[in-house]
Order: structure tokens, then sequence, then C-alpha cells
């Protein structure tokens, strides 16, 4: 009768872990990585950074000297009035001030406020998850770790004149590192889909 009752036991335990194992891989399964989010989630970061952008080095409408060129930012200023982006037009004491052209203002994003981002050309994109590290993984909350390499969207033709190249550097190596360089992205999840908490580039 004892044995009868131990092996009663060990059956219905044996029957209760084996539920619990079939709740662990449920539990796996809600946890599998929908790539496809995360690179929505990369993009509506990379959209809104606006990184593909080049600064603006003086206020509009504010007077310089008529040899601009000549000054220390002089080379972007002409570099700027080279491609159709901003032109020079008289000002009071024989200098001169800048106004975006028509081709200018559809390229610049912070005509409100000087201190924006500039003249942007087209949007940077996911173009290549490297790898995507697990940080922190429980029901109701998600962190990762990834890497990735990014593309460039539409881009404007001037972003390849090599005098805009020369007098912005960073900009030259954003475009010509592009499926190469990685950035690197602190994502979370609290249920509700993906947001970025932190984007590096490498």
């Amino acid at each position: 009768m004892r044995y009868l009752k131990r092996t009663g036991l060990v059956l219905l335990m044996a029957a209760g872990l084996s539920a619990c194992g079939k709740g662990g891989d449920g539990d796996a399964a809600s946890l599998e990585v929908d790539q496809a989010e995360i690179v929505s989630a990369l993009n509506n970061e990379l959209h809104t950074a606006e990184r593909s952008c080049i600064p603006m080095p003086v206020r509009f409408a504010e007077p310089v000297s008529k040899d601009y060129a000549k000054e220390s930012n002089g080379k972007q200023l002409a570099a700027l009035v080279k491609v159709g982006l901003i032109k020079a037009v008289p000002a009071d004491g024989g200098k001169v001030e800048f106004e975006p052209t028509d081709a200018g203002r559809d390229a610049y994003t912070g005509l409100a406020d000087p201190a924006g981002p500039g003249f942007c050309s087209g949007t940077l994109e996911v173009d290549k998850i490297v790898e995507d590290k697990a940080e922190e993984e429980r029901s109701d909350f998600r962190r990762h770790q990834v890497r990735f390499t990014y593309k460039v969207i539409s881009p404007a033709q001037w972003q390849s004149d090599p005098d805009i190249q020369a007098s912005y550097p960073d900009f030259a190596g954003l475009i010509a590192e592009q499926g190469k360089r990685e950035f690197v992205a602190v994502i979370e999840s609290r249920g509700q889909g993906w947001r970025v908490d932190k984007l590096d580039d490498r």
C-alpha cells in the first residue's frame, strides 16, 4: 500500500514537472524577437536624429564680411553657395548676409531655430542588423543592445560635391562609410513595441 502511494506521488510530481516544462516553452516562444519591429524602431529614431545633415555656420540674416570666403568658416559658406543651398545678399556697411534658396529651404530642418541641424541629405535607415544581444529578459520588460550598419535613403545630389565633402569631413565620412560603419543602440520594450533608449555610432 505504501509502495502504491509512493508510486502515485512520483507520478504526480513527474506530471507537474512536465506541465512546468510546457509553460517554460510557451514563455520562451512569447519572448521571440520580431526583427521587423526592431528595425522599425531604429529607423524611427534615425529619421528624427537627423544625422545626415550639415550645419549652417552662421545665422541667417547675420551680416558678415564681403570677403567671407577668407574667414574661418568661409569654406563652408562658399561650398553651400556653390551647391545652391544659400545665397549672399547685400547688407549694411558693405557686408553681406545669407538666406536660403528654394532648394535650401527644402533641405533645411531648422529655419525657425538657427541652432537646428542644418541642411539634410536624405535620411539614414538600417542597412543590416549585425548583432542583437539580450541584456535583460522579463515578461514585463526587455532590454537589448543592437549593432547595425546604415544606409542613406533619398540622398541629395549635393552630398557628393567635393567642396561640401572637404568642408564637412564628418559628413563625408558618414556618407563614405554607409554599409560599413556600425551604430550601437540600446532598445527597450514593456510589451507595447520597442523604443530606442540610446544610440551611438562607433
